[in-house]
């Protein structure tokens, strides 16, 4: 699964998406949306925990997680204080990170994640949250 956020610096709409392949490299799905909040962090926090929750309701046992935002990458697996301004959102991900399947959450280069950003900037242009 690779994932992204996005934020138009103009119109400061931001948007998350991403896709999912199996190991053969085969498209699967991929989703995007608006974000409720116009920050890129939280675009790639929520890109990070839809794409998790769906990987989960489609019953996936092993998934590779990757974002081109070490900044996400190092949240999720260190954790953050209670008092973080995304605190709820990093938690929810390193509780389904928690359950009983394999996730490995990775980081990887812009130039590998070019489908996951141009689903998030559609996401940035997305009608409602």
């Amino acid at each position: 699964m690779n994932v992204d956020g996005s934020l138009l610096g103009s119109s400061q709409s931001a948007g998350f998406g991403g896709l999912i392949r199996n190991s053969d490299g085969t498209f699967l799905c991929g989703f995007y949306d608006v974000a409720t909040q116009p920050s890129i962090l939280y675009a790639e926090i929520m890109a990070m925990l839809h794409g998790l929750e769906l990987c989960w309701k489609k019953g996936f046992q092993r998934v590779s997680c990757f974002s081109e935002s070490l900044q996400i990458v190092t949240l999720v697996k260190d954790g953050v204080l209670p008092y973080h301004k995304f605190a709820n959102e990093v938690t929810s991900i390193r509780q389904l990170l928690d359950r009983d399947w394999v996730v490995a959450v990775d980081h990887t280069l812009r130039e590998g994640n070019t489908c996951a950003d141009m689903l998030a900037k559609k996401g940035t242009n997305s009608i409602s949250p």
